[in-house]
C-alpha cells in the first residue's frame, strides 16, 4: 500500500479512538487491515523520522528535464533575453541546444526566476456618478473603419450614453479634423435649439485621443457651442466601451451585406442604424428600443409591460379555476403594481 494511504489509515485510526473510544483492533477491522500490517507500517514510519525521510517521498517524473538540459536552457536564455520562451523552445531545437516543450522552457525559467509572472490590469469602472441620467447629457463619439468596394472609408458616430441611441453617423472619405467637425456640426443640429440657434442642452462628448478629436478645428466647434470635452485615458477603449459595443453591433449586423460603392453603404449603414435604434432590443435597457429611451417614456413601457402580465396571470387563473372559485375582475392599481 502506497505510505500516502498508510498515514491515511493511521490518521483514521487515531481520530476514531479519540472521539468514540473504539480500540485499534476494531478500527483496523472495519478498514479491512490487519494488526501485523498496521504495527508494520508504524514501525516503518518511526524509522523515516529517525532516518529524517518524514512524508512520503516524491514521485519520480520519467520525463523531468535532465540537470543538462535545463541548464543549457538558463544559458541559453540568458544569451538572447529579447526571445520569448516560446520562440526559445523551438530555436534551441532546430540549433540543437535542447529538446524541450515550450510549457517546459518557462517551468524551467519560471524557476530560475528569470520570466516575469504575467498581470492582467485592471480595468477602470466607471462610476455611478459618471454615468448619464437623461438623454442629451453624454454623447460619445467613435471612428470605425468600414472597407467598401476597393477602399476604406470612415464611418463616425455620435452615440447618446443614456439611451444608447445613435443620434447622428456619417461615412466619410477622410478622418480629418474638418471632416469630423461637419460631421460634429450635423449631429449638434439635431439638439432643441432657441430662435437665435443657441443650443438649449448641451451635452458633454467623450472620445478617445484620435487626430481628428484632438483637432483645432473640433476644439474650435465644441468652443463655439460651449460643450465640455472629455478625452478617454490613452490605450483605455474600455472608458469609451458604450460606443465600441454598439461599433461591434453594426459590423455584426453588416456582416452579410456587401458593400461594392459608397452610395450602396451609406444605404446599407444607414439601414442598419435605423434597425439598432427602432428595432432591436438593447438588453441593457431592459430589452426596449434605444429609441424608446432617447424619446419615449421607458417607465410607461415597463408598465404596460407588467399589466399585460398580470392580466394573463389573471386569465390563466380564472380558467384553471373557474369550475372551484371565481376570480374578481383585475382592476387597474393591481396590473401596475
Amino acid at each position: 500500500m502506497p505510505v500516502e494511504l498508510q498515514q491515511r489509515v493511521q490518521e483514521e485510526v487515531e481520530l476514531t479512538k479519540r472521539r468514540s473510544g473504539w480500540p485499534v483492533e476494531r478500527t483496523l477491522s472495519a478498514l479491512g487491515v490487519s494488526r501485523t500490517t498496521y504495527y508494520r507500517w508504524l514501525r516503518a514510519a518511526a524509522r523515516r523520522v529517525a532516518e529524517g525521510l518524514c512524508g512520503a517521498p516524491p514521485p519520480v517524473q520519467p520525463y523531468e528535464a535532465l540537470p543538462e538540459e535545463k541548464g543549457a536552457v538558463i544559458e541559453y536564455a540568458l544569451k538572447h533575453p529579447e526571445i520569448r520562451h516560446r520562440e526559445l523552445a523551438w530555436r534551441m531545437v532546430d540549433e540543437d541546444v535542447a529538446y524541450v516543450s515550450s510549457s517546459t522552457v518557462y517551468r524551467i525559467l519560471r524557476e530560475a526566476k528569470l520570466v516575469c509572472p504575467w498581470r492582467r490590469r485592471a480595468k477602470r469602472r466607471r462610476e455611478e456618478a459618471e454615468k448619464a441620467r437623461r438623454p442629451n447629457q453624454t454623447w460619445a463619439t467613435d471612428i470605425k473603419y468600414v472597407w467598401v468596394g476597393e477602399r476604406d472609408y470612415f464611418l463616425v458616430s455620435f452615440l447618446d450614453e443614456y439611451s444608447r441611441y445613435i443620434v447622428h453617423h456619417e461615412l466619410l472619405w477622410g478622418m480629418d479634423g474638418d471632416s469630423v467637425s461637419v460631421a460634429a456640426q450635423a449631429a449638434l443640429e439635431t439638439l432643441p435649439q432657441d430662435a437665435e440657434g443657441r443650443l438649449l442642452v448641451r451635452p458633454e462628448i467623450r472620445s478617445d485621443n484620435g487626430g481628428c478629436y484632438v483637432s483645432r478645428e473640433f476644439g474650435g466647434l465644441l468652443d463655439e457651442h460651449g460643450l465640455t470635452h472629455r478625452r478617454i485615458k490613452p490605450h483605455c477603449p474600455e472608458e469609451n466601451g458604450l460606443m465600441e459595443r454598439a461599433n461591434r453591433t453594426l459590423d455584426e449586423a453588416l456582416e452579410g451585406e456587401k458593400l461594392t460603392d459608397y452610395l450602396q453603404a451609406v444605404k446599407a449603414i444607414a439601414r442598419t442604424v435605423r434597425w439598432y435604434n427602432e428595432e432591436r432590443l438593447h438588453s441593457a435597457l431592459g430589452f426596449l428600443r434605444p429609441v424608446d429611451y432617447y424619446r419615449g417614456d421607458p417607465e410607461e413601457l415597463y408598465a404596460q409591460r407588467r399589466q399585460k402580465l398580470m392580466a394573463a396571470r389573471h386569465r390563466r387563473r380564472e380558467k384553471n379555476l373557474r369550475l372551484r372559485q371565481p376570480t374578481l375582475p383585475l382592476t387597474s392599481e393591481e396590473a401596475v403594481a
